[in-house]
């Protein structure tokens, strides 16, 4: 869904538009029932009678209408006995409670502005608010040769350090700055007790001793983390960024499978609203194509659909090997613990029960996406940079040229080297070198963008793929990473040095594939390595 305004007149939108389709609603439940009166032993017709109840209930919520959720509610609990239970449908047909009940659900959906609670979801998300990535840290400690070492340890990484020695003023500047993260030395953690009360960034504790007690202190006290001293700002990072994904990744993805569209749209704005990227589907039947094109990281489901239900389409998608580990939460009105165990034992992973609570519903992808994406995480990263390994990188590769043949754009590559590398580890030692090659994977992390894609393609190589990217624009960008990784200091021995870096670069369509384009730009590589290193070169035409 695209921005179209502020988030809050997209919320009014959508419950605007369900006000509307209430008398509509209205019109399908009576000519429901009488079909049924006509035709009492349609089983499909009941079963469409249930859906458009459910429907209501799960939607009524949602939107500030409890009195129609209350009354759909009373319909879809005496039909669904019913049906399970085999009843006569010419009985259910001539229930005068039944016809009570949808009486009243008529009348509540064909004048609903005097049901309306002013206390509707749509109110709550006012108070949502968007964080943005920080590129500041905070250090709680009373002894200023902490702040010196980490201050040095990670300014080459783009992070700046705050230090704070009272629990007060700490305090005041996370809830104004939202910073990165707040390294706490163990002996400030019992004056931490605001962290019950308030949201905050990740809290890590340091200390000089890894006991148990100290540790059993920390997680006591809240933390998030624990780090020995000294602490390797490289090892830091990345433990951040699995606390915080999308502080330097990409936005979760959720696809949205609901036949009502008013309620899929709703959810879709909630999940916007809090930073994600939604897709909303409301046939099943196109789902495999919704898959294979949004490439979700969690699906949102109904469970009652005509057609195709919720739990049906989980074991269709558990079935397709590339989406077995995809999470999958049930969104649905049904409140039954016994049915909602049903469902999640077709493989999914969690129930959310309609209506919508919108931070019930972020806090429940957020966890699950979280941990779907942590574990994809390790699963495809190499574990000294945190960058994609070899064969993701070169399986990226073909994906991205794919793409780019498709919809007929540009595609850059680019190979990094680090020049003279070899002498940084014979003289320095491999600690110190794989320090600075995790500083050189930070830094290309922070200046491309979370559409690109990273590896290490091999020792102190990388390679760096920049969909829709013309070889100037990418010239531009990787000049301007070679300067900035010139400028970096790196320190050992009590020495301080500077590593420089040569880059080659092709593009797509001039080099048709992806072999053609890793020939070409391992060739520029080349040509800048002997024209001179420490400078970019773009790949002429293939000999």
């Amino acid at each position: 869904m695209g921005d179209k305004g502020s988030i809050i007149e997209q919320l009014e939108a959508v419950t605007h538009a369900f006000i509307a389709q209430l008398p509509t609603r209205a019109d399908e439940v009576e000519r429901q029932w009488l079909g049924l009166q006509q035709q009492p032993d349609n089983r499909e017709r009941w079963q469409d009678l249930y859906r458009l109840a459910h429907n209501l209930a799960g939607g009524g919520g949602t939107f500030g209408f409890s009195n129609i959720t209350d009354a759909a509610r009373l319909v879809a609990d005496l039909l669904r006995t019913a049906l399970k239970e085999q009843q006569p449908l010419a009985a259910l047909a001539e229930n005068q409670q039944l016809e009570l009940y949808l009486h009243q659900l008529q009348e509540l959906c064909r004048y609903p502005a005097g049901n309306h609670n002013s206390a509707q979801p749509v109110a709550e998300n006012r108070l949502l608010t968007e964080v943005s990535p920080s590129r500041l840290g905070y250090l709680y400690s009373t002894k200023p040769e902490q702040y010196a070492a980490l201050s040095n340890n990670l300014q080459g990484m783009g992070i700046e350090i705050e230090r704070f020695d009272q629990c007060d003023l700490l305090q005041a500047a996370i809830l104004e700055n939202s910073p990165l993260f707040v390294l706490v030395d163990i002996a400030q953690c019992d004056t931490m007790g605001f962290l019950h009360d308030h949201s905050h960034p990740p809290m890590i504790a340091i200390s000089r001793t890894g006991d148990f007690s100290t540790r059993l202190k920390a997680v006591r006290s809240g933390m998030d983390g624990f780090f020995v001293e000294p602490v390797d700002g490289v090892t830091l990072l990345n433990f951040v960024d699995t606390l915080l994904p999308q502080a330097w990744g990409m936005p979760f993805r959720v696809l949205i499978v609901d036949d009502d569209r008013s309620q899929a749209e709703y959810a879709a704005l909630v999940l916007e609203r809090a930073g994600m990227i939604t897709c909303v589907v409301n046939d099943p039947a196109t789902i495999i194509e919704q898959l294979t094109a949004f490439s979700p990281e969690l699906l949102l489901l109904d469970i009652y659909m005509p057609q195709c239900s919720g739990i049906e389409l989980a074991q269709l998608v558990r079935q397709m090997t590339q989406y077995v580990n995809v999470p999958i939460i049930f969104l649905s009105a049904e409140h039954r613990r016994d049915r909602q165990l049903a469902a999640l034992q077709v493989g999914a992973d969690d129930f959310i029960t309609k209506p919508i609570i919108a931070k019930e519903l972020i806090a429940a992808v957020n966890l699950r996406a979280w941990r779907a994406r942590m574990l994809n995480w390790v699963m495809l990263r190499d574990g000294l940079t945190g960058l994609l390994n070899h064969a993701v990188i070169m399986e990226r590769l073909q994906h991205a040229v794919a793409i780019a043949q498709r919809q007929k754009e540009a595609l850059s590559i680019a190979m990094i080297d680090l020049d003279h590398f070899k002498q940084v580890n014979d003289q320095y030692g491999h600690p110190v070198g794989d320090r600075v090659l995790a500083a050189c994977s930070r830094m290309i992390q922070q200046r491309l963008r979370g559409s690109d894609a990273i590896g290490r393609y091999g020792g102190e190589e990388f390679l760096v793929i920049l969909p829709a990217t013309e070889s100037a624009q990418a010239l531009v960008v990787l000049d301007e990473l070679r300067i900035a990784f010139s400028t970096l200091r790196h320190t050992a021995n009590g020495e301080t040095f500077r590593v420089q870096v040569s880059v080659g670069i092709a593009c797509y369509p001039q080099f048709k594939t992806a072999s053609q384009l890793l020939e070409a730009a391992d060739a520029a590589l080349y040509r800048a390595k002997r024209e001179g290193r420490n400078r970019v070169v773009i790949g002429g035409p293939v000999g």
